[in-house]
This record gives structure tokens, sequence and C-alpha cells, in this order.
């Protein structure tokens, strides 16, 4: 049966794919603490099962954690029912229907790669804007085409709790267009959409919806930006 990508991932995102959610907590705790956000209120886009937005909430922030997919949010929603300052809402990062005044927005995981055009980060890009307090920071990350360059065709293994979950990663150089499917113990399948993007391409869209980058790194360990870079994590801020 083909599904609804994380429709069925969610059942054991955790497993395979929450270690690399706590790995960015550090990074955000300490950036945030950086630009003066002790206990600050944040917008997590794509926030997934709630591991990060969970952690900040635990910190002391007041997190609303946002993703498309229900299964996600119930999961989280359920992890978080006991903890103080956070919330989770199905919803598109496309088109944000909140409040401003937020100090920080985060969009993490490859979870912008998810917008397959260009005019959707834009759209993206500008509804962080008009929701962020002057000053206030926008921390995402992406993959750039080499990450999917370096494992096109690879096929990965998971073992689950019915046997093993089968991740194939097929890669279109031209479109940069990434497909990956999973293939469950089941006969269930879920086909994800990513494109890959370049520096060149989201910095342009930064300075049009008046986010100034001021921080680039490479890898949560803020190692520099380079060729071999597979991945670029930004910190942008308002004005």
């Amino acid at each position: 049966m083909n599904r609804v990508p994380y429709s069925k991932l969610a059942e054991v995102y955790d497993l395979g794919w929450g270690d690399f959610a706590e790995s960015a907590r550090t990074f955000v705790e300490r950036t945030l603490l950086n630009y003066g956000v002790e206990s600050g209120r944040i917008l997590e886009l794509a926030c997934g099962t709630g591991i990060l937005a969970i952690h900040l909430a635990r910190s002391g922030h007041v997190v609303i954690g946002i993703d498309r997919s229900p299964e996600m949010v119930s999961i989280a929603s359920m992890k978080g029912r006991y903890v103080k300052g956070v919330e989770f809402a199905v919803a598109d990062m496309r088109n944000l229907d909140l409040e401003p005044g937020f100090d920080a927005v985060l969009c993490m995981f490859d979870s912008l790669n998810y917008l397959t055009a260009l005019e959707d980060v834009s759209d993206v890009l500008h509804s962080v804007f008009s929701i962020l307090r002057d000053n206030g920071l926008f921390i995402f990350d992406f993959n750039r085409p080499l990450t999917y360059s370096i494992h096109n065709g690879e096929t990965l293994k998971r073992h689950v709790e019915d046997g093993f979950l089968l991740q194939e990663l097929h890669y279109e150089v031209t479109q940069r267009i990434a497909r990956t499917v999973f293939r469950f113990p089941d006969g269930d399948v879920e086909t994800h959409l990513q494109r890959a993007y370049e520096l060149d391409e989201i910095a342009p869209l930064l300075k049009a919806a008046n986010l100034s980058s001021k921080d680039c790194y490479s890898d949560f360990d803020r190692r520099p930006v380079s060729s071999a870079s597979e991945r670029l994590i930004y910190v942008c801020q308002k004005g």
C-alpha cells in the first residue's frame, strides 16, 4: 500500500532519526543564548515527533511545534502532554497563521528540502519574517546536492519491530530531486521527495525576505562551510 509521507514512518521515526534531532539540541540552545534568547517564544517548523521542541520547553522556552503530518503531531503531543510550555499543531509552514512576536523560528533536519520549488522556500521565508519580532532569529538547515549524490543508489536497512525497514535513495542530478522510498516489512511503501539546494539559491531569497544571514556552518559543531559540506546550517536575523 502506498502511504502519505510520514503517515507510517512516524511510528518508527525516533528509532532511526531521533539521534539526529538530539544532536541539534546543544547547537540551538547555545545559539539562542548567544543572541540573548534565554526564555523566549519559539516556533519550530516541521517539528516531527517533537524531540527538539520538548527539549527547548524543558529549558524554559515557550514552544509551538507545527508539522504537516497529523501522525507526527499526534506522537509529539503524546510525548509532550506533561511538559510545561510546549504545544503542537498540524499546519503547513508555507501558510503560517500565527500571532507575530516570536523570538526565534526553527526549521531543522533538512525539512526545507521537502519544499521542491524555490517559490515555496520564498513563501516560507516571508512568513517567517512576518511572525518574528524585531531582531528575532531564524535557524534552519538544508542538504546540498553533494549529500544526495554521495548516497545515490544506496539502500539502508533498519531493524524495526516487525522486521526490517528498507530506505532506498534515488537522485536525479539534473533536476536535483531526491526520491527516498521506504519499504516496510508489511509491504507498505512511503515515497518522500526532496530538492537539493545551494548557497547561491538560498542567499538571495533570504535577502528578499529581509532576513540577514549572521552565521553559516557545515555541521552542529560549527565547522566552516567548504565545497565538501553536505549540509548548511544558517543563523539569520530579522532586519
